[in-house]
């Protein structure tokens, strides 16, 4: 009815604009309400909760306005709150000409909140807004074009929305049709000046909320698929690159709303294969002033949250299965403690449970406290003494017949030794229900006589027999209670520890046991066991790799000496295998290789390393040849002193490979010495080395360094299968970059 009187195109021009300023002032909550927290509540509700009830009042309301989830931490696109009414305006009303003029008015809006200059001055004590003012300022703009490209969106897609994704022959023709129009605002455009002018920060959010709203066509089409191109080069560009020049809060937002956007439904997976125009090629010639908006911290904790609230969802999960809480603090994981089907030990009722609690109490109260606690004390020792009795004999005599069962069944049958020990356990957890019986016996024969000896002699008998009976109770229940829950768990446990035992001294006796089976390494013969501890080699390992990887002061480095020593003390640990875990021995491996590839991409801050010589060419070999000396014990004890596989194959993972692809003054001499290194210790084969080498080209390198992995690998082809002999390892360093770039 409305629409139907708005007949003028002013009056449609007028009513678009106060949509739009309504829709701005109602969305501006982000919980969706349009009445904030902050608000003093109702008198009526004071007087009926009470002025000293406030936080009860404030967490009933949470539960009212305060979505319980955001469905997942990457939910699909959503109009919450107060948008679902803005939402349904424009769908009930159904007018073309409303939704043409609100397009209108939410395009120029989002012009003009784009072009602001948000930062325009250098910071002085004078001119400059304050940082918090400029986060503020930056924060309400941010939002609002959100808000509005989300509208806009839904307006501009809304007359091809369809339930499900059309057929092949529907698309192709509608991609061709529409691949013919022009689109209301130029994205492309707008997303291309950003980037030039490093104002990601600003644009990139709320293009982000406007392709969310696309329908399943749209993303097939020549324009938008330049636009996700463009988006998608800038994404691996943020991941891959070290600019220390943009902050890390502004390039998380970024992040954050690409990897949402990647994941919505109506953007298909084979986009992303497509080949794409480099993002260099857009930056090139561009001088970056230090007053561009991706270099200023603009975006901090709240902000990043408000845009993007799967983040809080994220964390919200790994919280919850690290609380194992329920639902009553939100989680979705329920620890679950198992409990026995049904007790072994009979129970009274709670009637006489209480009548009984109520006699002991009225007893303790007609007595001094030093009677309460000391049969609290002997009830407690009495109960403790009594498992390990019943450890000590029921248990170890079951035990010991369950030996003799298991070793007459080795012998006899080639069964599993699982379903063996399985069998023989069901047969005794029977006779471990004697156990409560022997219990009960045990805490009535000693309660009375520590008793006895505790009390004053001149206390009455029938205090001293009440006592008694008081402290035998309790010990039962306490005794009885924790064999009920676990006597089946000991006895299973005690008797799997007595099969491991045999089954070792039983094992040089086995036919066929030794065949096949490596012999495992043991401690030299002169070995006194004084050696560091697995534990603190991994320690000092990792502090290493933290220094690396940083973040790290200036002057933070490593002395060279101090590596030495680590790799000779880890070589001692691993030949003592006292103090050895498959464990432990596997995390050093993991942990060598990754020291490993940090020397080999010459990351890693090594001190004194700084030598006097006249040609910087020189002084590279010199370091490189130290280097190698390390790399070299790294083979040595990878080849000798591991028992446990190496996995080698992390030196040619992507993140490894790409500390190479970041160094701009890399050099390929270590790499290729560690390459045939590896061959030459029999540690991996050249052919598996090739196939490595190949399954890196399948990764979205830069094309420089893409020629130079080409050319590297033609260099190993070239020097694995020449006639001629190979040069020793430290004259491969005598290939330098260049080389490699010149086969390139």
């Amino acid at each position: 009815v409305m629409m139907a009187h708005l007949s003028a195109a002013c009056n449609y021009s007028h009513f678009a604009r106060l949509f739009q300023k309504q829709l701005l002032q109602m969305c501006k909550v982000p919980t969706g309400g349009c009445t904030s927290w902050g608000d003093p509540p109702d008198q009526d509700v004071l007087n009926m909760l009470g002025s000293d009830n406030l936080s009860r009042l404030k967490r009933l309301q949470e539960r009212f306005i305060v979505p319980q989830s955001i469905r997942g931490p990457c939910p699909p696109p959503s109009f919450p709150g107060c948008q679902e009414f803005f939402k349904d305006f424009i769908l009930s009303a159904g007018s073309y000409q409303f939704n043409q003029h609100l397009m209108d008015s939410l395009c120029l809006q989002i012009l003009e909140l784009d072009a602001l200059g948000l930062v325009e001055h250098e910071r002085s004590d004078g001119e400059a807004m304050d940082e918090q003012d400029e986060k503020k300022r930056f924060a309400a703009v941010l939002m609002n074009l959100r808000l509005l490209a989300k509208f806009f969106g839904f307006l501009v897609f809304l007359p091809y929305h369809t339930m499900e994704p059309p057929t092949g022959d529907l698309q192709a023709s509608a991609v061709t049709l529409r691949n013919h129009t022009l689109p209301v605002l130029d994205i492309l455009k707008l997303l291309r000046q950003s980037v030039q002018k490093q104002r990601t920060v600003l644009t990139v959010p709320w293009i982000v909320e406007f392709l969310s709203l696309m329908d399943h066509i749209a993303p097939f089409l020549d324009y938008y698929g330049k636009i996700f191109t463009l988006l998608l080069q800038l994404y691996r560009c943020l991941l891959l690159s070290e600019d220390k020049k943009m902050c890390f809060l502004n390039k998380l937002l970024i992040l954050a709303v690409l990897g949402w956007l990647f994941q919505v439904p109506t953007v298909p997976e084979n986009l992303f294969f497509v080949s794409e125009a480099r993002l260099e090629e857009l930056t090139a010639g561009l001088e970056i002033t230090v007053q561009a908006l991706d270099s200023v911290p603009l975006v901090d904790q709240q902000l990043l949250y408000s845009c993007c609230p799967y983040l809080g969802e994220l964390k919200k999960l790994l919280s919850s299965f690290v609380s194992g809480s329920g639902g009553k603090n939100g989680g979705y994981i329920r620890k679950i403690t198992p409990t026995a089907a049904e007790s072994l030990a009979t129970k009274p009722s709670i009637t006489q449970q209480k009548l009984q609690a109520e006699l002991e109490q009225a007893f303790f109260h007609n007595h001094p406290p030093s009677l309460r606690r000391t049969v609290e004390f002997v009830a407690e020792r009495i109960g403790s003494n009594c498992v390990k009795h019943i450890k000590a004999t029921l248990v170890a005599e079951l035990v010991k017949r369950a030996g003799v069962i298991l070793q007459g069944k080795v012998k006899e049958e080639g069964a599993s030794y699982d379903k063996l020990l399985d069998g023989v356990c069901s047969e005794l957890y029977e006779e471990g229900a004697q156990a409560l019986t022997q219990a009960k016996e045990f805490c009535r024969k000693k309660g009375p006589e520590a008793m006895k000896i505790l009390l004053p002699e001149e206390i009455s008998t029938a205090v001293l027999s009440c006592a008694a009976n008081i402290a035998v109770g309790l010990a039962i229940e306490k005794a009885c209670t924790w064999l009920s829950t676990n006597i089946t768990a000991l006895i299973k446990r005690e008797v799997k520890a007595t099969f491991s035992r045999m089954l070792k001294v039983q094992e040089p006796s086995l036919p066929d046991a030794s065949e096949g089976v490596q012999k495992k390494k043991s401690c030299p013969p002169d070995c006194q066991h004084q050696i560091m501890f697995p534990s603190q080699i991994i320690n000092e390992i990792k502090d290493v790799l933290c220094i690396t990887v940083g973040p790290r002061d200036e002057d933070e480095e490593i002395q060279f000496l101090f590596l030495e020593d680590l790799l000779g003390r880890l070589r001692q640990t691993l030949q003592c295998r006292k103090f050895i875990c498959p464990a432990s021995e596997q995390q050093l491996a993991k942990s060598t290789v990754e020291l490993a590839s940090f020397l080999v991409s010459d990351r890693v801050p090594i001190q004194g390393l700084n030598f006097h010589v006249p040609k910087k060419q020189e002084q590279q070999q010199a370091k490189n040849h130290l280097i190698c000396s390390l790399l070299k014990s790294l083979l040595s004890m990878w080849k000798e002193d591991f028992e446990a596989h190496v996995p080698l194959q992390l030196l040619f993972s992507w993140r490894n490979i790409a500390y190479l692809a970041d160094n701009k003054q890399r050099e390929w001499d270590l790499f290729l010495f560690m390459l045939h290194g590896i061959v030459d210790y029999s540690l991996m084969s050249d052919v598996e080395i090739q196939q490595c080498l190949h399954g890196l080209q399948k990764f979205p390198w830069p094309a420089d360094f893409s020629k130079e992995l080409e050319a590297l690998l033609r260099i190993f082809i070239s020097e694995n299968y020449t006639e001629e002999p190979k040069a020793i390892p430290c004259e491969l360093l005598g290939q330098s970059r260049g080389t490699v770039t010149a086969q390139s």
